[in-house]
């Protein structure tokens, strides 16, 4: 009973917040307000927060209250390989990263709580966000992605165990959870530990790249949302910086055959090549 207490909070938090955010019913409509609105595509409205080149960065996500620095490794060659872009981080990764860290506490006005929740993230790449919401005290983090990606998550994970913050007094640190596992889209998980427990929360941060992602992406996310049966709804959040167009809408179409969709706005100088969604199953 209290883990299902602990999502319908997140859950309401989401909801109380909904007038902030745009719903998004039509994908053509969305690409066309998103392209010929927000989009703008020059080099001097994107500050590079990565570099792809180096095997390591320290990368600080800043807070409400505090910093984080995270060590993370990176393997620049991984990214030649056919199909494979999760070897170095990305912009959206900090992005998103940040979105977590500036509403990580639930006080009353409005942030999100991700304390005491069990959360999948879908094609981790190197892990930081998935490692940024176990810092910020998420029960349990599973970072998931190809097996040729696990080396560097768990090379992440040590260091991310290492610097993780104290736990406050009266907290259960020994609760905390983070692993790696291979996770391939379209096909049901093989470490079954991914769904031992309800889904909270499943978290995408850039991964749509081809049109041919956008339905085994959309149809895993459906078979997380839906191995949850308490009713309780799971909530996911995906971020997605933006490039092709008929890639954007391709994806969005897909999503809302079953899921309920609303836009986040972040700032006006985000919001000019990056967009942040949540959304969980129609009922």
């Amino acid at each position: 009973m209290a883990q299902a207490s602990a999502q319908n909070i997140i859950f309401e938090q989401i909801k109380a917040q909904l007038n902030e955010y745009i719903r998004v019913e039509n994908a053509e409509e969305e690409v066309c307000e998103l392209y010929s609105v927000y989009y703008c595509s020059g080099d001097k409205d994107r500050k590079n927060r990565v570099d792809s080149k180096k095997t390591e960065l320290d990368i600080e996500i800043k807070g409400r209250s505090r910093t984080l620095t995270l060590t993370i490794i990176q393997n620049p060659n991984i990214n030649g390989e056919l199909g494979q872009t999760g070897g170095v981080l990305w912009n959206s990764s900090v992005i998103l990263s940040e979105f977590f860290a500036q509403r990580s506490a639930w006080d009353g006005d409005g942030k999100l709580d991700v304390g005491k929740t069990n959360i999948v993230e879908l094609g981790s790449g190197c892990g930081l966000v998935g490692l940024v919401l176990h810092q910020l005290g998420a029960r349990r983090v599973a970072l998931t992605d190809q097996q040729r990606m696990i080396k560097v998550l768990n090379k992440n994970i040590e260091a991310c165990r290492v610097s993780r913050p104290k736990k406050q007094k009266g907290t259960a640190d020994h609760l905390s959870e983070v692993y790696a596992t291979e996770y391939l889209w379209g096909r049901p998980p093989e470490d079954m530990q991914i769904i031992k427990e309800p889904v909270d929360m499943v978290v995408v941060s850039d991964c749509v790249y081809h049109e041919s992602v956008a339905p085994l992406l959309v149809r895993t996310l459906e078979d997380l949302c839906r191995s949850r049966t308490d009713g309780v709804p799971t909530v996911v959040v995906i971020g997605q910086e933006l490039r092709s167009d008929l890639v954007h809408q391709a994806f969005i179409e897909r999503l809302l055959r079953t899921f309920v969709v609303h836009r986040v706005p972040i700032s006006a100088q985000v919001d000019g090549f990056y967009t942040l969604y949540v959304a969980w199953l129609e009922k």
